[in-house]
């Protein structure tokens, strides 16, 4: 039940996104409305990133091994050890369609933990950056994956939005530029 409120909390800042449908079998893809969403070409996974207070982290939605536990994880981060900040399932959440921004929720973590890994298109961006932004209240990990291909259907040599998709953001509320 902790965990549970720790995700509400975390969805309750999300108010405005539509979630998307993750696939059964690949936890770097997920579907909305006749889109296809895909962060495996994204980075070489497990990517490997660090913050301010020299924590380290690594991140394959795959799940890794998080220390000399053995404990599978999604997000591992090592401080003054090792500790799962979040595993699947993923809950991926679409805020906007195009310059595109969306995000996958790792809830399954240690001690209440989640990471929100958050994704901005950004065309000036080429490869893609990832940054730790902040550790919230409630032990909730920030982090953010800037770049111009960070997983979206539309550009990036996919194909541009279909009246579908742009009858979907508009349904949902999402906006598309």
């Amino acid at each position: 039940a902790p965990m549970l409120v720790i995700a509400l909390v975390a969805l309750a800042g999300l108010a405005g996104a539509s979630q998307l449908r993750a696939d059964p079998t690949s936890p770097f893809v997920a579907y909305g409305n006749g889109t296809t969403w895909d962060i495996s070409k994204v980075f070489k996974y497990p990517v490997a990133f660090s913050e301010k207070r020299g924590y380290s982290y690594w991140w394959d939605p795959r799940n890794v091994s998080c220390g000399s536990s053995g404990t599978m994880t999604a997000v591992c981060q090592k401080a003054d050890q090792y500790y799962n900040c979040g595993s699947g399932p993923a809950i991926w959440l679409l805020d906007q369609v195009s310059p595109a921004k969306f995000s996958i929720m790792y809830p399954g973590g240690a001690e209440w933990r989640v990471t929100v890994v958050s994704f901005e298109e950004d065309p000036t961006i080429d490869p893609p950056v990832i940054t730790f932004t902040a550790e919230q209240p409630y032990l909730q990990y920030d982090i953010l994956v800037r770049g111009k291909c960070i997983g979206q259907p539309f550009g990036c040599g996919n194909a541009e939005p279909n009246e579908a998709a742009l009858m979907f953001a508009r349904l949902h509320n999402v906006t598309h530029n």
